[in-house]
């Protein structure tokens, strides 16, 4: 509902019909008092009517800025809610491969407690799990442990069969024929 208002400005009485209400009057003309006031005693041959003419200059320059920033703000926002909607759709995709990550643990251990629970001669080692955040999980199983397995360096003096050779520490297994 729109209402009279006597204000003044600058020493300046005018009367304003505006919608808002008597303390946002009150805020906006104390600003543009202050303002004037301000004008005028940085330029002291400026009338009042220049320093109106500045103080509208001024406030027309900061409403640009401000629709500016303001276009700027609504291009981050939808930057980021376009962003934010990738993320809510990487996230979904990240929780489906977890599920599937934990399907196959349950069933990895299964294998392995009923691996565990099988009668055998001696226990076999468990096997290594290795993963790190964001790998995929890897399990090594350790290769059985025979007796014909010896050391690759021989202590003795007596050189090897005829015929064969071993070959350094990695590759203790590794025989070659000499011809």
């Amino acid at each position: 509902m729109k209402q009279k208002f006597n204000i003044t400005v600058a020493d300046m009485q005018l009367n304003i019909v505006s919608d808002a209400s008597p303390e946002e009057v009150e805020s906006i003309v104390g600003m543009l008092d202050r303002k004037m006031r301000d004008i005028s005693l940085k330029s002291p041959r400026c009338t009042k009517n220049e320093a109106a003419i500045l103080c509208a200059l001024s406030y027309c320059s900061e409403r640009i800025a401000a629709q500016e920033t303001a276009k700027k703000m609504e291009k981050e926002c939808f930057r980021y809610a376009t962003e934010n909607e990738r993320l809510k759709k990487q996230i979904e995709s990240l929780k489906l491969e977890l599920g599937g990550i934990r399907e196959d643990n349950i069933a990895m251990r299964s294998v392995l407690s009923h691996t565990a629970t099988a009668p055998a001669e001696e226990a076999p080692e468990k096997p290594a799990v290795k993963a790190a955040p964001g790998e995929q999980l890897t399990v090594e199983i350790p290769a059985p442990v025979t007796e014909s397995a010896t050391p690759a360096v021989e202590e003795s003096a007596e050189p090897a069969a005829k015929g064969k050779s071993r070959v350094g520490t990695m590759f203790d297994l590794l025989t070659f024929s000499d011809v």
